[in-house]
């Protein structure tokens, strides 16, 4: 009993979560969810479809508590909801948001407030930063290792390749660039891509998740092994 009384206590949890991006969202009065920054475009992503690819992704042993150690980087992290689910789903694990953009980051911190305010968030689990992801002084001066970093987020909009590029001229072996984005056509020459999964959304539209690594070899084994339990 314990157990399933938990799970509801999660997600009732969740419901509420879910619904502080909901507001957030209508609150900025678009006909379409859809921003445009100086770097690109914000696209609010439904928190049902980050929430099967945060499942997705534990169930592959990227996320967990007691799984692979490294912290995750949201790259273009936009109202903060993709490290609010982690941090939902993954408690164990730092999160960094980072976001360029100076509204996007306002709404970010505003609802992370909000929902450590209701005890949905623990507000020390999740470090906003208003920066650019692609610039190496970001992490440097903040003294984040991104060789120690597992996996890094990002909604490609037009700057994947450069992100990439990024990836393997920067990151660990071990880091894996995870791209939840509706283009099933998207290819990456900078990486490997180890993985893809589809994801449902509950409007009808379809998603995939890609995963991506300097090195996609180890991963190709742990994903097998993973299957084959």
């Amino acid at each position: 009993m314990t157990s399933i009384y938990r799970r509801i206590r999660q997600r009732a949890a969740f419901a509420q979560l879910a619904r502080v991006f909901e507001r957030s969202e209508a609150s900025s009065r678009r006909a379409l969810p859809i921003r445009k920054t100086g770097r690109g475009i914000h696209v609010a992503t439904p928190v049902r479809v980050i929430a099967e690819a945060v499942e997705t992704l534990q169930r592959l042993d990227l996320l967990g508590e007691g799984r692979r150690p490294g912290h995750v980087i949201d790259a273009g992290t936009g109202d903060g909801r993709i490290p609010a689910v982690l941090a939902a789903f993954d408690p164990s694990r730092l999160v960094y948001g980072i976001e360029a953009d100076p509204a996007l980051y306002a709404a970010a911190v505003t609802n992370l407030h909000t929902l450590n305010a209701r005890g949905l968030l623990d507000s020390s689990q999740v470090h906003l930063l208003e920066a650019d992801y692609r610039d190496a002084t970001t992490y440097e001066t903040r003294g984040i290792s991104l060789h120690e970093t597992g996996l890094i987020f990002n909604y490609p909009d037009g700057n994947e390749h450069h992100l990439a590029r990024f990836v393997a001229d920067h990151c660990g072996h071990d880091t894996t660039l995870c791209l939840l984005t509706h283009n099933r056509t998207l290819e990456l020459d900078e990486l490997e891509r180890w993985a893809s999964h589809d994801v449902n959304d509950p409007a009808g539209l379809r998603w995939r998740l890609s995963l991506y690594s300097r090195t996609s070899g180890q991963h190709r084994g742990q994903l097998q092994e993973s299957q084959g339990r």
